[in-house]
Protein backbone atom coordinates (compact mmCIF):
# COMPACT_ATOMS: atom_id res chain seq x y z
CA UNK A 1 0.00 0.00 0.00
CA UNK A 2 1.08 3.62 -0.85
CA UNK A 3 -0.50 7.09 0.35
CA UNK A 4 -2.22 9.71 -1.62
CA UNK A 5 -3.17 12.36 0.55
CA UNK A 6 -5.32 10.88 3.67
CA UNK A 7 -6.03 7.37 1.34
CA UNK A 8 -3.52 3.84 1.31
CA UNK A 9 -4.27 2.95 -2.10
CA UNK A 10 -2.44 -0.55 -3.26
CA UNK A 11 1.20 0.29 -4.44
CA UNK A 12 0.40 -0.21 -8.24
CA UNK A 13 -2.53 1.61 -9.91
CA UNK A 14 -4.55 0.36 -13.15
CA UNK A 15 -4.08 3.05 -16.18
CA UNK A 16 -7.98 2.79 -18.07
CA UNK A 17 -7.43 4.54 -21.07
CA UNK A 18 -6.94 1.45 -23.03
CA UNK A 19 -9.70 0.28 -22.40
CA UNK A 20 -11.49 3.55 -24.63
CA UNK A 21 -9.27 3.15 -27.32
CA UNK A 22 -10.36 2.85 -30.75
CA UNK A 23 -10.10 -0.94 -31.57
CA UNK A 24 -11.59 -1.51 -27.86
CA UNK A 25 -15.15 -0.25 -29.49
CA UNK A 26 -17.18 -3.61 -29.19
CA UNK A 27 -14.95 -5.10 -26.30
CA UNK A 28 -16.71 -3.56 -23.19
CA UNK A 29 -17.01 -7.03 -21.92
CA UNK A 30 -13.34 -7.37 -22.00
CA UNK A 31 -13.06 -4.14 -20.63
CA UNK A 32 -15.44 -4.28 -17.65
CA UNK A 33 -13.84 -8.03 -17.36
CA UNK A 34 -10.17 -6.48 -17.10
CA UNK A 35 -10.91 -3.86 -14.24
CA UNK A 36 -12.91 -7.01 -12.22
CA UNK A 37 -9.79 -8.49 -12.58
CA UNK A 38 -7.93 -5.94 -11.11
CA UNK A 39 -10.08 -5.34 -8.25
CA UNK A 40 -10.19 -9.21 -7.39
CA UNK A 41 -6.19 -8.94 -7.22
CA UNK A 42 -6.02 -5.92 -4.85
CA UNK A 43 -5.85 -2.92 -6.88
CA UNK A 44 -7.60 -0.12 -5.59
CA UNK A 45 -6.55 2.87 -7.39
CA UNK A 46 -8.10 3.39 -11.11
CA UNK A 47 -7.34 6.10 -13.19
CA UNK A 48 -9.53 7.65 -16.23
CA UNK A 49 -10.09 11.29 -17.62
CA UNK A 50 -12.97 12.71 -19.59
CA UNK A 51 -11.08 12.79 -22.86
CA UNK A 52 -10.09 9.03 -22.69
CA UNK A 53 -13.03 8.18 -25.21
CA UNK A 54 -13.05 6.28 -28.67
CA UNK A 55 -13.87 9.89 -30.13
CA UNK A 56 -14.41 13.28 -29.66
CA UNK A 57 -18.35 12.94 -29.78
CA UNK A 58 -18.01 9.66 -26.70
CA UNK A 59 -16.06 12.47 -24.32
CA UNK A 60 -16.57 10.69 -20.65
CA UNK A 61 -16.63 7.15 -22.34
CA UNK A 62 -14.00 6.24 -19.90
CA UNK A 63 -15.14 7.51 -16.78
CA UNK A 64 -18.69 6.02 -17.77
CA UNK A 65 -16.85 2.25 -18.19
CA UNK A 66 -15.20 2.82 -15.16
CA UNK A 67 -18.62 3.30 -13.35
CA UNK A 68 -20.21 0.45 -14.96
CA UNK A 69 -17.21 -1.67 -14.02
CA UNK A 70 -17.99 -0.49 -10.00
CA UNK A 71 -21.37 -0.67 -10.34
CA UNK A 72 -21.76 -4.38 -11.65
CA UNK A 73 -19.24 -5.43 -9.66
CA UNK A 74 -19.54 -8.40 -7.26
CA UNK A 75 -16.31 -9.84 -6.12
CA UNK A 76 -14.47 -9.83 -3.00
CA UNK A 77 -12.75 -6.39 -2.43
CA UNK A 78 -14.58 -3.80 -0.71
CA UNK A 79 -15.68 -0.73 -3.46
CA UNK A 80 -14.96 2.03 -0.43
CA UNK A 81 -11.35 1.31 -0.56
CA UNK A 82 -11.55 1.78 -4.45
CA UNK A 83 -9.63 5.43 -5.10
CA UNK A 84 -11.18 6.78 -8.70
CA UNK A 85 -9.07 9.72 -9.83
CA UNK A 86 -10.09 11.55 -13.06
CA UNK A 87 -8.68 14.80 -14.73
CA UNK A 88 -10.13 18.18 -16.24
CA UNK A 89 -8.52 21.20 -18.33
CA UNK A 90 -7.91 19.20 -21.61
CA UNK A 91 -10.99 19.88 -24.73
CA UNK A 92 -11.88 18.14 -27.51
CA UNK A 93 -13.93 18.54 -29.89
CA UNK A 94 -15.57 18.32 -33.23
CA UNK A 95 -13.28 16.73 -35.95
CA UNK A 96 -11.07 15.74 -33.12
CA UNK A 97 -10.05 19.21 -32.31
CA UNK A 98 -7.76 19.50 -29.39
CA UNK A 99 -7.21 22.21 -26.83
CA UNK A 100 -6.82 23.26 -23.09
CA UNK A 101 -9.37 25.54 -20.84
CA UNK A 102 -8.58 25.62 -17.58
CA UNK A 103 -11.02 28.73 -17.12
CA UNK A 104 -12.87 28.71 -13.68
CA UNK A 105 -16.51 28.33 -15.59
CA UNK A 106 -15.31 25.53 -18.23
CA UNK A 107 -13.21 24.01 -15.42
CA UNK A 108 -16.19 23.43 -13.54
CA UNK A 109 -18.15 22.60 -16.25
CA UNK A 110 -15.63 19.77 -17.58
CA UNK A 111 -15.97 18.43 -13.43
CA UNK A 112 -19.65 18.71 -13.37
CA UNK A 113 -19.85 15.82 -16.79
CA UNK A 114 -17.31 14.21 -15.07
CA UNK A 115 -19.22 13.81 -11.62
CA UNK A 116 -22.53 12.25 -14.03
CA UNK A 117 -20.23 10.17 -15.80
CA UNK A 118 -18.62 8.57 -12.68
CA UNK A 119 -22.32 8.79 -10.90
CA UNK A 120 -20.84 10.31 -7.93
CA UNK A 121 -21.37 13.26 -5.80
CA UNK A 122 -17.77 14.61 -4.98
CA UNK A 123 -15.03 13.37 -7.03
CA UNK A 124 -12.42 12.03 -4.48
CA UNK A 125 -9.28 12.97 -6.52
CA UNK A 126 -9.10 15.57 -9.63
CA UNK A 127 -6.20 15.93 -11.60
CA UNK A 128 -5.09 19.05 -13.47
CA UNK A 129 -4.64 17.61 -16.71
CA UNK A 130 -2.10 19.83 -18.85
CA UNK A 131 -1.30 23.81 -18.61
CA UNK A 132 -3.39 25.53 -20.13
CA UNK A 133 -0.87 28.29 -22.43
CA UNK A 134 -3.81 30.91 -22.53
CA UNK A 135 -3.69 31.34 -18.30
CA UNK A 136 -1.22 31.67 -15.90
CA UNK A 137 -0.47 28.54 -13.90
CA UNK A 138 -1.59 30.17 -10.80
CA UNK A 139 -5.07 31.12 -12.15
CA UNK A 140 -5.26 27.64 -13.23
CA UNK A 141 -4.90 25.79 -9.69
CA UNK A 142 -6.63 28.59 -8.20
CA UNK A 143 -9.59 27.02 -10.47
CA UNK A 144 -8.68 23.94 -9.09
CA UNK A 145 -9.16 25.08 -5.45
CA UNK A 146 -12.61 26.37 -6.86
CA UNK A 147 -13.90 23.25 -7.24
CA UNK A 148 -13.11 21.76 -3.99
CA UNK A 149 -14.41 24.80 -1.81
CA UNK A 150 -17.26 23.78 -4.19
CA UNK A 151 -17.45 20.74 -2.33
CA UNK A 152 -17.20 19.35 -5.94
CA UNK A 153 -13.88 17.51 -5.38
CA UNK A 154 -12.20 16.35 -2.43
CA UNK A 155 -8.19 16.00 -3.10
CA UNK A 156 -6.36 17.60 -5.73
CA UNK A 157 -3.93 16.76 -8.27
CA UNK A 158 -1.52 18.01 -10.70
CA UNK A 159 -0.87 16.10 -14.14
CA UNK A 160 1.98 16.66 -16.92
CA UNK A 161 3.46 19.27 -14.40
CA UNK A 162 7.38 20.84 -14.34
CA UNK A 163 9.24 21.53 -11.05
CA UNK A 164 7.92 25.31 -11.57
CA UNK A 165 4.35 24.65 -11.74
CA UNK A 166 4.56 22.22 -9.21
CA UNK A 167 5.96 25.31 -7.08
CA UNK A 168 3.35 27.68 -8.10
CA UNK A 169 0.80 24.98 -7.18
CA UNK A 170 2.35 24.92 -3.80
CA UNK A 171 2.45 28.19 -3.01
CA UNK A 172 -1.29 28.45 -3.78
CA UNK A 173 -2.20 25.33 -2.27
CA UNK A 174 0.43 23.87 -0.24
CA UNK A 175 1.19 20.17 0.21
CA UNK A 176 -0.38 17.02 1.19
CA UNK A 177 0.06 18.18 4.98
CA UNK A 178 -2.26 21.47 4.12
CA UNK A 179 -4.45 19.92 2.22
CA UNK A 180 -3.15 20.79 -1.19
CA UNK A 181 -1.33 19.10 -3.70
CA UNK A 182 -1.45 15.48 -2.66
CA UNK A 183 0.07 14.08 -6.58
CA UNK A 184 1.51 14.98 -9.70
CA UNK A 185 0.92 12.17 -12.58
CA UNK A 186 3.46 12.71 -14.97
CA UNK A 187 5.75 10.42 -17.69
CA UNK A 188 8.12 8.50 -16.35
CA UNK A 189 9.45 5.13 -17.44
CA UNK A 190 12.72 3.83 -19.14
CA UNK A 191 12.56 6.05 -21.99
CA UNK A 192 11.71 9.46 -19.93
CA UNK A 193 12.74 10.84 -17.32
CA UNK A 194 12.80 13.99 -17.42
CA UNK A 195 10.99 15.48 -14.78
CA UNK A 196 13.39 13.88 -11.75
CA UNK A 197 13.29 17.05 -10.67
CA UNK A 198 9.90 16.53 -10.17
CA UNK A 199 10.00 13.45 -8.98
CA UNK A 200 12.56 14.24 -5.85
CA UNK A 201 10.27 17.41 -4.78
CA UNK A 202 7.59 14.94 -4.49
CA UNK A 203 9.63 12.53 -2.59
CA UNK A 204 10.65 15.25 -0.73
CA UNK A 205 7.35 16.37 0.42
CA UNK A 206 5.59 12.92 0.09
CA UNK A 207 3.62 13.98 -2.45
CA UNK A 208 2.46 10.60 -4.64
CA UNK A 209 4.03 10.46 -7.88
CA UNK A 210 1.50 8.59 -10.37
CA UNK A 211 3.97 7.63 -13.88
CA UNK A 212 1.65 7.53 -16.72
CA UNK A 213 2.78 5.13 -19.48
CA UNK A 214 5.35 3.56 -17.38
CA UNK A 215 6.28 1.04 -19.82
CA UNK A 216 6.83 3.12 -22.53
CA UNK A 217 3.51 3.36 -23.80
CA UNK A 218 1.33 1.00 -26.19
CA UNK A 219 3.80 0.82 -28.89
CA UNK A 220 6.77 0.01 -26.77
CA UNK A 221 5.51 -1.85 -24.04
CA UNK A 222 5.66 -5.40 -25.71
CA UNK A 223 9.09 -4.56 -26.76
CA UNK A 224 10.96 -3.11 -23.22
CA UNK A 225 13.00 -5.82 -23.35
CA UNK A 226 14.25 -5.72 -26.85
CA UNK A 227 14.86 -1.99 -26.53
CA UNK A 228 16.48 -1.76 -23.09
CA UNK A 229 18.49 -5.07 -22.79
CA UNK A 230 19.44 -3.82 -19.28
CA UNK A 231 15.48 -4.31 -17.76
CA UNK A 232 15.73 -7.60 -20.39
CA UNK A 233 18.98 -9.11 -18.80
CA UNK A 234 17.18 -8.72 -14.78
CA UNK A 235 14.39 -9.99 -15.98
CA UNK A 236 16.23 -13.04 -16.67
CA UNK A 237 17.94 -13.34 -13.43
CA UNK A 238 14.54 -12.50 -11.30
CA UNK A 239 12.55 -15.47 -13.48
CA UNK A 240 9.82 -12.51 -14.74
CA UNK A 241 9.53 -10.55 -17.71
CA UNK A 242 10.66 -6.90 -18.79
CA UNK A 243 7.79 -5.58 -18.01
CA UNK A 244 7.68 -6.83 -14.80
CA UNK A 245 11.07 -5.41 -13.85
CA UNK A 246 10.42 -1.88 -15.22
CA UNK A 247 6.91 -1.80 -12.47
CA UNK A 248 9.69 -3.13 -9.42
CA UNK A 249 12.39 -0.73 -11.01
CA UNK A 250 9.78 2.46 -10.48
CA UNK A 251 8.47 0.45 -7.07
CA UNK A 252 12.44 1.12 -6.01
CA UNK A 253 12.91 4.02 -7.31
CA UNK A 254 10.40 6.10 -4.34
CA UNK A 255 8.17 5.31 -2.31
CA UNK A 256 5.66 7.92 -3.63
CA UNK A 257 5.76 6.25 -6.65
CA UNK A 258 2.42 4.68 -7.83
CA UNK A 259 2.83 3.33 -11.37
CA UNK A 260 -0.34 3.25 -13.44
CA UNK A 261 -0.13 0.91 -15.96
CA UNK A 262 -2.48 0.15 -18.89
CA UNK A 263 -4.62 -2.73 -19.76
CA UNK A 264 -7.45 -4.31 -21.29
CA UNK A 265 -7.02 -7.77 -21.35
CA UNK A 266 -7.48 -9.35 -17.72
CA UNK A 267 -4.18 -11.54 -17.99
CA UNK A 268 -2.33 -8.15 -18.57
CA UNK A 269 -3.76 -6.74 -14.77
CA UNK A 270 -2.24 -10.52 -13.40
CA UNK A 271 1.30 -9.77 -14.53
CA UNK A 272 1.04 -6.13 -13.57
CA UNK A 273 0.25 -7.24 -10.22
CA UNK A 274 2.98 -10.11 -10.05
CA UNK A 275 5.54 -7.25 -10.19
CA UNK A 276 4.72 -6.04 -6.54
CA UNK A 277 6.34 -9.48 -5.99
CA UNK A 278 9.43 -8.64 -7.66
CA UNK A 279 12.90 -7.91 -5.70
CA UNK A 280 15.65 -5.84 -6.74
CA UNK A 281 19.12 -6.13 -5.19
CA UNK A 282 21.21 -2.64 -5.20
CA UNK A 283 23.08 -4.06 -8.15
CA UNK A 284 20.71 -4.75 -10.66
CA UNK A 285 18.50 -1.63 -9.70
CA UNK A 286 21.86 0.47 -9.88
CA UNK A 287 21.95 -0.91 -13.47
CA UNK A 288 18.26 -0.15 -14.36
CA UNK A 289 18.32 3.22 -12.90
CA UNK A 290 21.59 3.60 -14.98
CA UNK A 291 20.13 3.23 -18.09
CA UNK A 292 19.89 5.78 -20.87
CA UNK A 293 16.71 6.79 -21.32
CA UNK A 294 15.40 8.08 -24.76
CA UNK A 295 15.09 12.36 -24.68
CA UNK A 296 11.83 12.78 -26.18
CA UNK A 297 8.29 12.45 -24.87
CA UNK A 298 5.73 10.19 -25.73
CA UNK A 299 3.48 12.77 -26.25
CA UNK A 300 5.54 16.03 -26.70
CA UNK A 301 3.81 19.50 -25.34
CA UNK A 302 3.20 21.20 -28.96
CA UNK A 303 1.18 24.20 -27.18
CA UNK A 304 3.90 27.23 -26.49
CA UNK A 305 4.30 27.79 -22.55
CA UNK A 306 2.80 31.05 -21.45
CA UNK A 307 4.52 32.85 -18.10
CA UNK A 308 3.78 30.73 -14.93
CA UNK A 309 2.32 33.95 -12.89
Amino acid sequence: MRRIGDRDVSCIGLGCMPMSAERMVGERDRAIATIHRALDLGITLLDTANVYAPSWDAVGHNERLVAEALRTYTGPAALADVLVTTKGGITRGAGETWGRDSRPVPLRAACEASLVALGVDCIELYQHHRHDPALSYADQVRAMRDLREAGLIRMIGLSNANLDELGVALDELGGPDDGGVVSVQNEYSPRYRADADVLDRCTELGIAYLPWSPLGGAEQAHDIGSRYADFAEVGVEAGVSPQEVVLAWLLATSAVIIPIPGASRPQTVDSIVHAVEVRLDAAQFGRLAATAPEATSMYPDDLPRSPLR
